[in-house]
């Protein structure tokens, strides 16, 4: 693809698909930035981008992976290390801190709903696959992701 067919199939979505990432990261800046991103991306492919036969959908594809790989960085560097749970002074020592934490952990794990419980024993304390649990629980794969997604989410918030 030369770069006039790509400036002509790809630049005039742009203000769509800024409106896309600003509605999955929810501020300017970095709807911004992912909108960036996604435009070196595709310059870089742009020799594989004459076989895309629908270039918004494509496009906006590409962007909503790029969004949620941005928002699950975010996610894991908002995650509150261990260490700020040690006394100003250091005094707590690094096995103590583990217990606790795997306490506070099994204690969470406990709360959830018993479905969410069973699926999260089942695919992180037994490392079954989806396809493993969905036998043994008669759920499909999507619903398994689902009730994981929403387990990790309420396991973090009590974290």
């Amino acid at each position: 693809m030369t770069g006039q067919e790509f400036s002509e199939r790809y630049l005039p979505l742009g203000e769509g698909l800024f409106r896309v990432a600003y509605a999955l990261l929810g501020a300017e800046a970095d709807a911004e930035d992912a909108l960036q991103d996604l435009y070196v991306k595709l310059w870089n492919d742009r020799d594989t981008l004459d076989h895309v036969h629908n270039p918004r959908a494509y496009s906006i594809t590409l962007l909503r992976n790029l969004c949620l790989d941005r928002l699950r960085a975010k996610n894991r560097t908002a995650v509150r290390p261990l260490e700020a749970d040690v006394a100003a002074d250091g005094s707590a020592d690094a096995r103590t801190l583990e217990r606790e934490q795997r306490a506070r952990l099994v204690r969470a794990i406990e709360a959830l709903p018993a479905s969410q419980r069973t699926v999260v024993e089942l695919r992180l304390l037994q490392g079954l696959s989806y396809e493993e649990i969905a036998e043994k629980t008669a759920l499909s794969p999507l619903s398994l992701r689902v009730l994981l997604a929403r387990a990790r989410k309420t396991i973090k918030s009590q974290l």
